[in-house]
């Protein structure tokens, strides 16, 4: 959310309309000012609301802000359904503007735009997040009604600064006490047994990750376009731990199109009855590893304040924090029984 707008915006100057087919690549563009350290593509823009489109029980709605004249995209705003946190009455809200056009009423307006399209659809509850060293845009949230929940963040490590001394490899280990260490590539990224067998590891590990809002498992067809059949996936570095058949853990890195130069660990977890025996350490080492092989310079991840054991790992790997932001929920209307 960016803006500390407190009037609105004078419409001889600008004016807000609907999202249309041509707008990706400024919607990316905005988003990628919004948080540099993951610079969005159209590409990647266009590939998420898909994603949600898909899904007959999701809705997303955009508006454009424009400039009087030049017409140039200067601001955009999105209430959508989320995933693993997915309430039919309960949408995650963005508004971002321009640096040279805030403090005008743009994303105050966006704002109110989208939270009566929210109304109208009788919902109970939004969420947002503001950039913690943006002291304007968390004001903003507040001044809407938002309180602050949580923060989340991301991090970033310098492979070439990489000290690997506190983990040392444990494969043998791992082999000795019947832990299968793994690849998506090695079991078969074609395979749709191995497909299920991931989405049942990613449902339960998934369940206790922090979010806003209950858990809500995604569907097994949302769980293969996110994780498995995204441009983004490289099943060479999907890595799997494994009991006999059974998936018991994984880590993952992604690539960014926007930046060759860095992967993302999508997720790691691992199955409650597997925790407390290093297998997530070991597979987030061969991940690092991995990448640091194959030329990259930089690991990035998402953290959350309420996952310290996650946070704890990262860390000793030596990941530094970049990006704090603020999470924020607003109640709408009361929660019904």
């Amino acid at each position: 959310m960016v803006g500390p707008d407190t009037e609105a915006m004078d419409t001889n100057d600008y004016s807000i309309r609907p999202f249309e087919e041509t707008d990706y690549e400024e919607v990316a563009r905005l988003n990628s000012i919004f948080t540099p350290e993951y610079p969005e593509t159209a590409a990647d823009t266009r590939r998420g609301a898909e994603i949600v489109a898909q899904n007959p029980g999701r809705y997303q709605c955009w508006f454009i802000a424009e400039e009087a004249g030049s017409r140039s995209v200067v601001a955009w705003g999105g209430l959508t359904h989320t995933f693993s946190n997915f309430h039919p009455d309960m949408y995650y809200v963005r508004v971002v503007v321009e640096p040279g056009h805030r403090g005008r009423g743009i994303g105050l307006d966006l704002y109110r735009a989208l939270e009566k399209v929210a109304a109208g659809r009788n919902a109970t509850r939004l969420w947002s997040n503001a950039r913690e060293d943006d002291p304007s845009s968390v004001r903003f949230l507040e001044r809407q009604g938002f309180s602050p929940q949580r923060k989340t963040w991301a991090s970033r490590l310098d492979l070439s600064e990489m000290d690997l001394t506190n983990f040392p490899d444990r494969s043998q280990a791992m082999n000795d006490a019947g832990i299968r260490l793994t690849t998506l590539a090695a079991e078969g990224v074609d395979r749709d047994d191995v497909h299920r067998r991931l989405y049942e590891l990613a449902r339960i590990t998934s369940a206790d990750a922090p979010r806003i809002g209950e858990y809500s498992p995604v569907t097994f067809e949302d769980f293969f376009a996110i994780d498995l059949g995204g441009p983004n996936t490289m099943p060479e570095a999907f890595f799997l731990a494994g009991s006999g058949e059974k998936y018991v853990a994984w880590s993952t890195l992604q690539r960014m199109p926007s930046l060759p130069d860095t992967l993302d660990i999508g997720f790691t977890g691992t199955l409650p009855e597997f925790r407390g025996r290093g297998i997530a350490s070991e597979l987030k080492r061969r991940a690092v590893v991995y990448a640091r092989d194959h030329g990259y310079r930089y690991v990035v991840t998402g953290n959350d304040s309420l996952n310290p054991r996650i946070w704890a790992i990262n860390a000793k790997l030596g990941f530094q924090k970049q990006m704090v932001m603020v999470q924020a929920v607003k109640q709408l209307r009361p929660t019904e029984p």
